[in-house]
Parts: structure tokens; sequence; C-alpha cells
């Protein structure tokens, strides 16, 4: 049996035969499942050797095959034997062997898959989790503190980003509802970054507490920030103060 490179690779057992069965070409795995051997009858038990036979005709379908192989340990393997014909003299055969080495990488890929499974299930458990507590966080990064009778400062800290606007904006208006607030005092002196999506969202939170009959004011913006609030000022006419402390004078909060 010579071993030529157009098989050699092949990770099954392959043969290439000619029309009286002798082994023109072999894998790797085939010869060092079988050994060297010229023709592909000296690798088979006597039954298989007369279906081999029959089977192997040009005309013949390429349908598998199930024969019995002697392997070079004197072990019988049962295999799935697919061809296809390259000419009326020329065959390439694969051998899938039936015996436990099947059974066991088809076990190591179930056990492969359920690994898989299991840390996905890990993955989308730990995703969920820090959701809940990015959630969290952003919603105790606006806590409202009631200053006064009628008045609510709400410092903001992070970004002021979409996100954080809308884990906000709901125990905002909550808030102000239950306490009766006539004054809401947007702090936004430890605020980081501005987004366009975030000013938005401000911006329509603003609108409904307009609505709900409580006056908004807007502090602690910072140089790098005021562009971007500025429209706030001219389309809402919104109130702006340069610290907490000019907001609390003006409420009579503090002297």
């Amino acid at each position: 049996m010579t071993s030529i490179s157009q098989l050699a690779e092949c990770p099954l057992p392959a043969l290439k035969l000619d029309s009286n069965l002798a082994i023109t070409d072999c894998s790797k795995e085939a010869e060092a499942l079988f050994g060297r051997c010229a023709s592909l009858l000296d690798l088979l038990d006597s039954g298989s050797q007369n279906k081999a036979r029959h089977f192997f005709k040009p005309d013949k379908s390429s349908a598998a095959l199930e024969l019995n192989f002697k392997t070079l340990t004197e072990e019988l393997l049962l295999a799935d034997v697919h061809s296809r014909w390259e000419s009326a003299s020329a065959v390439n055969v694969i051998i899938v062997p039936k015996d436990n080495r099947i059974n066991e990488i088809s076990n190591q890929l179930i056990t492969l898959r359920k690994r898989l499974n299991d840390t996905n299930f890990d993955l989308l458990r730990e995703k969920e989790r820090t959701e809940l507590l990015l959630q969290q966080v952003r919603e105790l990064s606006a806590p409202c503190i009631k200053i006064g009778r009628q008045q609510l400062l709400i410092p903001l800290f992070g970004d002021l980003d979409s996100e954080k606007i809308e884990a906000v904006r709901s125990q905002i208006l909550n808030e102000v509802y239950e306490q009766d607030v006539e004054t809401a005092i947007i702090d936004l002196t430890a605020m980081e970054q501005i987004a366009a999506d975030g000013v938005t969202l401000l911006e329509s939170m603003f609108q409904s507490l307009r609505i709900m009959g409580v006056e908004g004011i807007i502090t602690g913006v910072k140089p790098e920030h005021a562009k971007q609030l500025h429209f706030l000022k001219d389309a809402m006419e919104l109130r702006f103060e340069s610290s907490l402390h000019s907001v609390l004078t003006s409420l009579n909060l503090v002297k």
C-alpha cells in the first residue's frame, strides 16, 4: 500500500482502489489502522470479501456498504463504507468505523454540548444579574432628598444618557407626586459626560414636571456642559442657578 498525498491528510481511513480492488493510495489513518496491504480484500473477513466484490463496480449505486475489516491488532472492525468512482478504473473509499471509538467520540460531543449549554445558561444568568445591578446603580445615582416642605433635591451622578434618565424618571416623578413637591432641583455637579439622547429625555422629564405643576431648576452646570444644555433654557424657560447654595438661598432654605 503506497501513500500518496492526495488522501494522506483525510481525517478518516480512506483508500483509493482500481477496478480490481487493488489499493493505489491511502490516508495516514488507514495505514495506521490496517497497515500496508495490496488489496482491499486483504483487509476484509471472508463474508465481507464477497460483498465487496459484488459491490465495487462502476455501475453500482454509491450507497453506503457495511463491511467487517481486520485491523493490525487482529480485531474485527465493523464500518460503513462510502465510495465514489472517479472513473471506470478508480474509486475513492471512505471508511467510517462503527466501533466503540465512534461511540466515545459521540459521547464526548454530547458532554461538550452539555457543558456549552451549561456555560451559556451561566453566562445568561450572570448577564441578567449584571443588568439588574446596573439598573440598581442607575436608580441609586439619582437619590431624591426632601430639603424643605415642598422642595426636592435630586443630585445626578455619573453620565447623563438615555439609560440613566429612563432608569430614574419614574422614580423622580413618583417622589414628586407622593411628597407633594412644588420645586424639583436637579443638581448636575457630579455629572461626567452628557449625551445628546440624555438631554432629550431630560427635557421630556421637565415637561412632565411642568404638567404636574412643579417648577424645575437645574444647578451645578459645568462649563463643558453649558453648550449642550443651553437650548433647554430657551426652549422651556427653565431656571438655571450657578450653585446649589444659590438655589437654597433663593428659596429661603439657607441664609
